[in-house]
């Protein structure tokens, strides 16, 4: 079988080929190559990056690295680079994993002026049309109308930003109008995959999540006690300041709160730093302080997947507060881990964590009931093992990489042979 994927990201072995090192920076998308290169699949990965490349890893293996000029404007350029990659590869299948960005409706233009439509499937990550219309929940109009220095030079506030999202939810439509098959995962992709294309084909798969994330078990002795960790703060959609409210409770019961999250600080800015904030974080940092948290956070920076895996497995809980989501990653790894964890109800959500039993799922922005729920997980100290155990179980299924693998080759037998 001849495949073509289309991605957002560089998948680590091609990272390596350009580095001339190995790669520490492990995606999800890399053990779906490995396990398709292992099944003696001849692959073509085009993948979005910031200098443009090209090569082989051997005679089954080829990629090209591309770039974008813009992520909200259709772009006929890379219609030609694609339709020219299509004839040169003659793909069985093409696969494009994602619609978040304007290179999707470009690879199903060219598919379709190519007769490709029926061998084309377009897999659902997250969407953006969906992450617009929630981009702002939670948030003082002052904040999402107001602008730092940073915000002023790039023009990039948080109501540009959520028009930004709008602007590719737009492409994003489009490409799904257009698209003949897709692979989503939760009844939540489906139900908008089906509003926008009834006639669509729908395919179910699963995830495959990161490697490092199968082994390794969360225990209450070992962890540090009160300690929350999210998995982002880096936009509004994840909900970071829902989850600050909710800790500012929790303190209440719990003094020895804290909370971790991977990135830079917020904290404190000075200088160079001072200049380059964004509306959002300096409104985490002016609750932080109000709310008298500064001292209970702490960031991560860029993690691996083992300084994630290792964050995980210290944390008392992970919370997810997000206000849209359709199957978190980080929710998955935690759950593979058998972290106990809190989420918001949102997208997905309560098809991959059942409450109660793996979990507790919170309705989205209900702070008081974020922060019962945090306070539940601390109160039940080593019994929450029962609920991790329960939700790795589940996770272990969901994520299974073999079953994974083997339901995504199905697909791609099905459209080959139509």
């Amino acid at each position: 079988m001849r495949l073509l994927i289309l991605s957002n990201s560089i998948p680590g072995v091609i990272r390596s080929a350009l580095s001339g090192r190995p790669e520490s920076q492990v995606f999800w998308l890399d053990s779906v190559v490995a396990g398709l290169r292992r099944r003696g699949v001849t692959l073509e990965v085009l993948c979005l990056g910031k200098v443009p490349a090209e090569g082989s890893l051997d005679e089954r293996f080829s990629y090209l690295v591309f770039s974008c000029k813009s992520f909200y404007h259709q772009s006929p350029e890379l219609e030609r680079l694609f339709a020219r990659r299509l004839e040169a590869f003659r793909p069985d299948v093409v696969h494009i994993w994602g619609t978040e960005f304007v290179h999707t409706l470009a690879m199903v233009r060219a598919c379709r002026d190519r007769g490709l439509l029926e061998k084309t499937v377009v897999s659902i990550q997250g969407l953006c049309y969906a992450c617009a219309e929630h981009y702002t929940e939670g948030l003082p109009g002052t904040v999402v109308n107001g602008f730092t220095f940073r915000d002023l030079l790039r023009m990039d506030n948080i109501h540009l930003q959520k028009r930004k999202f709008a602007l590719r939810g737009k492409n994003e439509v489009e490409a799904l109008r257009i698209a003949r098959h897709v692979i989503g995962r939760t009844p939540w992709d489906y139900s908008c995959t089906e509003a926008i294309h009834p006639e669509r084909v729908y395919h179910f798969c699963n995830e495959t999540l990161r490697d490092s994330f199968y082994t390794g078990q969360w225990r209450y002795e070992s962890c540090r006690k009160h300690r929350i960790f999210a998995s982002s703060c880096v936009y509004p959609v994840k909900g970071f300041h829902y989850l600050l409210e909710a800790m500012a409770i929790v303190a209440k019961t719990y003094p020895d709160v804290t909370l971790a999250v991977p990135g830079k600080s917020f904290l404190k800015r000075s200088g160079k730093d001072r200049l380059r904030e964004d509306g959002y974080h300096r409104y985490l940092a002016r609750m932080a302080n109000k709310l008298g948290l500064t001292d209970r956070l702490e960031f991560l920076g860029t993690c691996s997947a083992d300084e994630m895996k290792a964050a995980f497995l210290e944390a008392n809980v992970f919370v997810l507060p997000s206000t849209i989501e359709n199957s978190p990653n980080s929710m998955g790894e935690a759950m593979l881990l058998g972290v106990p964890c809190v989420a918001a109800d949102v997208g997905g959500v309560s098809t991959l964590l059942k409450n109660e039993e793996e979990g507790l799922v919170v309705p989205s922005g209900q702070v008081r009931l974020l922060a019962d729920s945090i306070c539940r997980i601390f109160a039940m100290e080593a019994e929450a093992e029962r609920m991790g155990r329960a939700a790795r179980d589940h996770a272990l299924r969901t994520h299974d990489p073999e079953k994974n693998l083997e339901t995504l080759l199905g697909i791609y037998r099905e459209l080959q042979e139509t």
